[in-house]
């Protein structure tokens, strides 16, 4: 049985019972019970009525009698009730003061920090990152967005001193790498290149064009007796091109091997250079002009659109399934998705780990963000009392009534209730005041 088929099953239960009163008394008026019963029962019953009416007037007409008034007081008063409410949750359950007071005990960076590594799904703030970045670029304009970075890297790049960046970049290199062992891996690279046959016969070919060179320069009788002088040194084997080409790589492929010796006269000679050269690029001024003269004519010139272009369609075809970009090689022979993603997840695990424990950067970033917060709650608290009249104002007076009525009535059917024990209580003190109390004391009196 719900609330208000208790109230109702009240209400009637004591309309029998004053009923009953009242034909009691009138057959036992002299009976106390009588008295007492009919006492308790119109005062239940008042109570009970009065309740009733009270509860029906705060939401409708009763009898749907529109002339009785002070009757649909919701109904009557939907905008002022409207404004009441917005008012009261803008101005005073969610004042500025109020809202900034609590977000300023809230430590939002700690917040989303502990959110992000215990997540009710399990999933690492790298898979997450990874999710993210891999459908960005998935559902990326590549058109559109190499040609916005083209736009921007063209003009961040004309704002940007090249020599001097390229001059502290040179000197950064040299005192905090081994320069010798960068060298000796490019002189082993070399070495391997310089083995092949294909040097030896590219030397070949060289002699070749420079013997043709020889012959061809000068005029008609210098040609025809440099020609004479050539067929007889190479049928004499004192001119022979395989020979000669032999001797040279085999010279290349001895200099290749004592290059290799850190303390060589020429790497030692290539790494002071690279400093003098480190010093020119940060302080020489006709360096830095030419530089940025350059560089200016290389920006006019070329376009990286096509090339940021090749690379985003790469990306995005690496994160197709199962797909591998064959020409990147790895030890393992391409370079696969599950590769980038480990790499990602390796590089953003870390960065998430360093951002943990810098308690600097941390607090940095609370500032922005508590101050961002502030400058939301002062620029559009307003928004709040919109949002409440917007959603109330939206109810018809039916919705409203039916709304506010759904939330407490409850609470409004047991006030009919007490209504009626209390006014069954408030008649029983007056029987006991009128007979037990007062006309004693009448008679006594008179």
């Amino acid at each position: 049985m719900t609330m208000k088929q208790k109230a109702n099953a009240s209400l009637l239960l004591l309309a029998l019972l004053f009923i009953g009163a009242a034909v009691g008394h009138y057959y036992y008026a002299a009976a106390w019970w009588s008295r007492l019963l009919l006492y308790t029962a119109e005062a239940g019953l008042v109570g009970a009525l009065a309740d009733l009416f009270a509860v029906t007037v705060l939401f409708r007409h009763p009898f749907g009698w529109s002339w009785i008034p002070h009757t649909a007081i919701i109904p009557r008063n939907r905008d002022k009730l409207v404004d009441g409410v917005a008012y009261m949750v803008e101005e005073q359950l969610l004042n500025k003061e109020l809202i900034r007071d609590k977000i300023k005990q809230f430590r939002i960076v700690e917040a989303l920090i502990s959110w992000a590594d215990s997540r009710p799904d399990g999933k690492r703030i790298s898979d997450l990152g990874w999710t993210l970045a891999s459908n960005l670029i998935k559902r990326m304009d590549t058109s559109a967005t190499s040609q916005t970075l083209d736009h921007h890297t063209r003009n961040a790049l004309r704002g940007v001193n090249l020599s001097a960046y390229a001059g502290k970049g040179l000197k950064w290199i040299l005192q905090s790498g081994n320069v010798q062992s960068w060298l000796g891996y490019i002189v082993d690279y070399a070495a391997r290149l310089t083995a092949g046959d294909a040097v030896k016969e590219a030397i070949r070919e060289m002699l070749s064009r420079e013997k043709n060179k020889f012959v061809n320069e000068g005029g008609s009788i210098a040609r025809w007796f440099k020609q004479k002088i050539v067929e007889f040194a190479e049928s004499a084997d004192a001119l022979n091109l395989d020979d000669a080409a032999q001797t040279l790589h085999r010279d290349l492929l001895t200099f290749m091997e004592e290059l290799k010796r850190p303390d060589h006269e020429m790497r030692v000679l290539l790494e002071t250079q690279l400093h003098v050269l480190a010093d020119k690029l940060s302080d020489s001024k006709d360096i830095a002009a030419s530089i940025e003269t350059w560089k200016l004519e290389m920006l006019e010139q070329i376009s990286l659109q096509p090339t940021i272009e090749a690379l985003l369609k790469t990306v995005q075809g690496l994160l197709a399934e199962g797909a591998e970009v064959k020409y990147v090689v790895t030890d393992e022979g391409a370079l696969r998705q599950a590769d980038v993603k480990a790499w990602f997840a390796g590089l953003l695990e870390s960065y998430w780990e360093w951002f943990k424990n810098d308690e600097e950067t941390k607090a940095q970033l609370e500032e922005y963000a508590q101050q961002f917060v502030r400058q939301v709650i002062e620029t559009e608290h307003a928004v709040i009392g919109k949002i409440v009249r917007k959603t109330l104002g939206g109810f018809t007076k039916e919705r409203l009534v039916s709304f506010i009525e759904s939330k407490v009535d409850v609470d409004l059917q047991r006030i009919r209730l007490n209504g009626a024990f209390i006014g069954a209580g408030v008649g029983v003190l007056i029987y006991g005041f009128l007979h037990g109390i007062y006309a004693p004391l009448l008679n006594w009196i008179f």
